[in-house]
């Protein structure tokens, strides 16, 4: 698999240029007798052969400028937070404040976007809470920050441009190819927003681009250009992959164009040498493999040196992690807990306390399902005094009776006294809710929401029956041994009932009106989840000394940049696995070609305005017969010249096999790997692809209008030009797939911006298909 210009012989060239050159010899026009009209003619022919010499640079520019206008048209408006400019835009944010934040994407976009804010002074105030917040009125430079990403957005067409000339195609499809991509609404929405997506596919086509322009090399090898391209390659390949690791999916494209060029190159019939050959082996696999990675490994190493300070972000990771960073909790409160201490619970993935209340479950849930009526345990997101636990020994004894009479008498107690009633990895306990003085509590009864759960709710102390239940085992997260102490906020722990095996778990979910809206708490049958860890944020009554703060300071634990590489990734590939909870606006790649669904971005209620993100309808139907066409053509060349029948050049047939196969197959590796993804998908994810079909459609227009591919193909996107448009014909097909793209997203342009409201009748007629769920249809 390989891309490829026009293999053009001397002769077909100079055949080529005696088409395109005047003919000398050629006599007058009627009416044209005189010296001033041979001189008027004469004037006229240089002036068109001048404005064709150059029409590539033109083509380019007018595509830059027309890509200009539909990124930057109004993007201050709206003035308001736009779909994930809630989440791109607060960690942008947060690099400027140096505070630590996980997220499932690699860095560097974001610290891109990160760096349009310092260069505007931006300090990273604001944090972009939800959809909607108003910027004017919170000093953020947003015009500033989405002009800063929309520079990316707004190269995408050049490059498409530059890509198809350096592929040796036509000004005429080269320029078909970028004003389809200028005029595709789902790319202008992206690309003029606090977004990470164009950013990405900038790199992206940046990385086919350099790929291109290498592959044009290859009987000039090991030379300085040579070089330059490969490892441009390399680089922007790197840079992609950094972004978000769909850039991988550019990798396994490249990869699989170098693999097919090694394969033609270690043919002893080419005169390769071994020694050539492995040259030819180690270059690629350092330029594309070791540069890649180098790149990727140092933009984390910059992500972990901007963000030194205890932020967001901190609770998804171990505790060594966490205490590498300045003003965190662990680093700063981290006391052994002792039998007898009034401690909280919080829950390591979603941040919530564990508490209860004298509220009771409900006799009947709505599902009809029959509960105990017992007392609520729920996850609530702040913290209140119902938070609190007293940790007792599951075993009672008159000697922890007298210890705690001491204690809650405010006696001063030694300290190695105390220590004896350390709590230990794997010791039994019972937790005593302070408030309501019941004992947390499991039971062979279906949790509220799921069933498949055990309920967790509460007993009386004095109820000796059923005291089972209330015995839990602590398991220290990463415990060496049975000796190893439960410290607030530097453990994780699994709270595991030792008669059911069940641990204390909960999920983002809310419950209903009756239980306050807090998240559900029940006993999870897979104990050793990851989703089951909890810390001890405090313990009532406890805080540090200045000499306590310095003698924990220097016990902290370095830890290398390679090991917090190596934990971060992890929990990036875990929590990305995660994402299965369903979202109103998901899809599945299945449905991404045929435009069926779209997004909505933002609505404004009283201008009944709306950003809904969806592609240019026309385009991508177009493009979907261009790659069905494609594949039709290619299967019926194959069939007749197995029966020896020529329908096509040779030139021709080998440009459409390799240069628009390459193509084709961008569009697949682009697309296809998604459909053995499980977690949840939107359009977007289709974008990349989308590009690559309106290529796609570019090419499939040269091969239907250009066969004398010698005399149109370009050498490099700024090279000369010999001849044009072959037809008026050609001429007419081109202006009708342009009108058509343009025209449709004109038509679509108010739900591309949102700067104009709609009518209920304009939004029904740009429903199109039943599934564009638009706001505002009544």
């Amino acid at each position: 698999m390989s891309i490829d210009e026009p293999q053009l012989t001397r002769r077909q060239v100079k055949d080529a240029d005696k088409q395109a050159a005047p003919d000398a010899n050629a006599s007058n026009a009627p009416g044209d007798s005189s010296e001033d009209g041979k001189q008027s003619k004469h004037s006229k022919g240089a002036a068109s052969n001048w404005f064709v010499k150059n029409s590539s640079s033109y083509a380019f520019t007018l595509v830059a400028v027309l890509s200009f206008v539909t990124r930057y048209w109004k993007i201050w408006d709206p003035a308001q937070v736009v779909f994930d400019e809630v989440h791109f835009g607060k960690f942008a944010s947060y690099y400027l404040r140096r505070e630590y934040h996980f997220d499932i994407h690699p860095p560097l976009a974001k610290m891109v976007i990160a760096l349009g804010g310092w260069l505007v002074g931006y300090d990273g105030h604001f944090l972009f809470e939800k959809i909607g917040m108003d910027y004017m009125s919170n000093g953020v430079p947003y015009i500033l920050l989405r002009g800063w990403v929309a520079m990316f957005g707004f190269a995408l067409p050049p490059l498409v441009y530059m890509i198809m000339a350096e592929s040796g195609y036509s000004v005429a499809a080269s320029l078909l190819a970028g004003v389809l991509v200028t005029f595709d609404n789902a790319l202008v929405t992206q690309g003029r927003l606090i977004l990470l997506d164009n950013i990405m596919i900038f790199f992206m086509l940046a990385a086919v681009y350099s790929y291109v322009r290498f592959f044009k090399l290859r009987y000039r090898a090991f030379g300085t250009q040579w070089w330059t391209w490969l490892l441009s390659t390399g680089a922007m390949l790197g840079c992609a992959v950094s972004c978000k690791m769909v850039g991988l999916l550019t990798m396994m494209l490249i990869g699989s164009a170098v693999l097919y060029d090694l394969w033609r190159i270690i043919d002893i019939r080419r005169g390769t040498t071994m020694a050539q050959f492995t040259q030819h082996f180690m270059a690629r696999a350092f330029a594309l493999l070791a540069v890649p990675f180098a790149l990727y490994i140092s933009f984390f190493y910059v992500h972990l040196a901007v963000l030194t300070s205890s932020g967001p972000g901190d609770a998804y990771h171990t505790a060594k992690f966490q205490m590498q960073l300045l003003n965190n909790p662990m680093r700063q409160s981290s006391f052994d807990v002792h039998f007898g201490d009034e401690i909280q619970f919080r829950h390591r993935d979603t941040g919530v306390y564990m508490e209860s209340s004298a509220d009771r479950y409900p006799l009947r849930y709505a599902d009809q399902r029959v509960s105990s009526q017992g007392q609520q345990v729920t996850g609530a997101k702040k913290r209140s005094d119902n938070a609190y636990w007293r940790i007792k020994p599951a075993q009672a004894s008159d000697e922890f009776a007298q210890f705690m009479v001491r204690k809650q008498a405010g006696e001063a107690i030694p300290a190695e006294e105390t220590d004896r009633w350390a709590v230990h990895n794997l010791d039994f306990v019972q937790l005593e809710h302070v408030n309501t003085g019941m004992n947390l509590r499991t039971h062979d009864v279906a949790s509220p929401m799921t069933a498949t759960n055990m309920e967790i709710t509460t007993l009386a102390l004095n109820d000796t029956a059923k005291e089972a239940d209330t015995v839990w085992q602590i398991k220290i997260d990463h415990a060496k041994t049975n000796a190893t102490r439960l410290q607030t906020s530097a453990s994780f722990m699994r709270i595991v009932s030792q008669k059911h095996g069940v641990a204390v778990w909960t999920h983002s979910k809310a419950l209903p009106d009756w239980g306050h809206k807090h998240q559900e708490i029940n006993g999870n049958k897979k104990p050793e989840d990851k989703s089951t860890l909890w810390t001890v944020p405090r313990i009532r009554g406890r805080s540090a000394s200045a000499e306590e703060l310095d003698a924990m300071a220097k016990k902290i634990v370095k830890m290398g940049f390679l090991a917090k590489f190596a934990e971060l990734q992890g929990l990036m590939f875990r929590h990305n696995n995660a994402l299965t909870t369903v979202h109103p606006f998901q899809s599945t790649p299945l449905t991404w070609p045929f435009m069926v669904r779209g997004i909505s971005f933002w609505t404004d209620k009283d201008s009944r305005r709306q950003i809904y993100l969806m592609g240019n309808p026309v385009g991508w139907w177009i493009s979907d017969v261009a790659l069905l066409m494609y594949g039709v053509t290619m299967v019926m060349i194959a069939l007749l010249t197995r029966r020896n029948v020529e329908v096509v050049d040779g030139i021709v047939q080998r440009h459409m096999l390799r240069s628009t196969g390459f193509i084709v197959a961008a569009w697949v590796l682009h697309y296809a790997p998604f459909f053995l993804m499980g977690r949840s998908l939107f359009l977007h994810h289709y974008l990349p692809s989308s590009i690559f079909a309106y290529m796609t459609t570019a090419a499939l227009f040269q091969f239907a209008s250009i066969m004398d591919y010698p005399r149109f193909a370009l050498k490099h996107w700024h090279s000369n030009v010999r001849a044009l448009v072959p037809s008026g014909v050609s001429v007419v097909g081109f202006g009708i797939l342009v009108a058509a793209q343009v025209a449709c997203f004109l038509y679509f342009a108010p739900l591309t911006y949102g700067t104009t409201g709609l009518s209920v009748d304009e939004i029904h007629s740009r429903r199109w298909l039943s599934t564009y769920d638009l706001h505002f249809q009544t």
